[in-house]
């Protein structure tokens, strides 16, 4: 790997091959690979993978940014990536993100360009607390920047992601980077736009309207036979049906290729 990568910074290499050697051996409480896909892997497109990455002035190194699989090799982009990014050209930058809960006040106002906020977190240490959304103000030389998510955003962009799993162990951190997503693509947009399209092939779109539940049912069927019965079962029910067909055919296809 280091031959493939001699011409770039040696130090961001060895990080790189650090990370790539922890997802080779990690396995989960079960002691299977939870990197499983690893071995299908050539040197050439994970070298590939770090190459598109630094050309971004960014690193694979398994935190800011990762490597996933599904159906491909995916980059996927943490918010502290998106947050390197836009440091990269205003490291005067200064950042809030946060979590709105139940019972948490929150106002925010804009006064000249000037964004003026107030959150009072009403029990931080409350178990099962009721998330309301999410909110993230970034202020450089460009201006003060505010935008915020509700539930319902928040709940389609985990419906359209791949990486259900990622959403279910990290979820706080997810909608931490949808809402810097959500910020830097809006007023970053020229910064971040070669990031988020790359992050954004984790995505599938046709998703945002369908239960998450019927999602693991096709995403976990096998036979085509599996995937009849699921149609049978839910398309009376299903609004939008266009995307239910669209998700039913391209696992149908994923199947029949296996």
């Amino acid at each position: 790997m280091k031959e493939l990568l001699k011409s770039y910074d040696q130090n961001k290499v060895d990080i790189f091959i650090g990370y790539l050697k922890r997802l080779e051996t990690e396995k989960d409480k079960e002691g299977k690979l939870i990197a499983w896909w690893f071995a299908n892997i050539t040197k050439d497109q994970f070298a590939n993978a770090f190459r598109k990455v630094s050309e971004n002035g960014l690193l694979i190194d398994g935190d800011s940014v990762s490597l996933n699989y599904r159906k491909k090799l995916l980059i996927t982009y943490d918010y502290h990536a998106y947050k390197n990014k836009v440091t990269l050209s205003y490291p005067e930058t200064i950042y809030d993100f946060g979590l709105v809960y139940e019972g948490d006040k929150f106002s925010f106002r804009k006064e000249s360009g000037k964004v003026i906020y107030s959150h009072t977190i009403s029990n931080p240490f409350a178990l099962n607390r009721k998330l309301q959304g999410a909110y993230g103000i970034i202020k450089n030389k460009r201006g003060e920047f505010l935008e915020t998510l509700d539930v319902a955003e928040i709940e389609k962009m985990q419906n359209t992601s791949m990486m259900k799993n990622i959403w279910k162990q990290w979820y706080d951190r997810m909608v931490l980077k949808s809402i810097i997503k959500r910020i830097c693509s809006v007023h970053f947009h020229d910064i971040t736009k070669d990031i988020d399209s790359v992050d954004n092939e984790t995505n599938e779109p046709e998703r945002a309207t369908i239960n998450e539940l019927i999602q693991k049912e096709i995403d976990e069927a096998t036979t085509e036979a599996e995937l009849t019965e699921i149609y049978k079962a839910n398309i009376s029910t299903i609004e939008d049906k266009e995307s239910f067909i669209k998700i039913l055919g391209a696992k149908k296809s994923e199947i029949i290729a296996v």
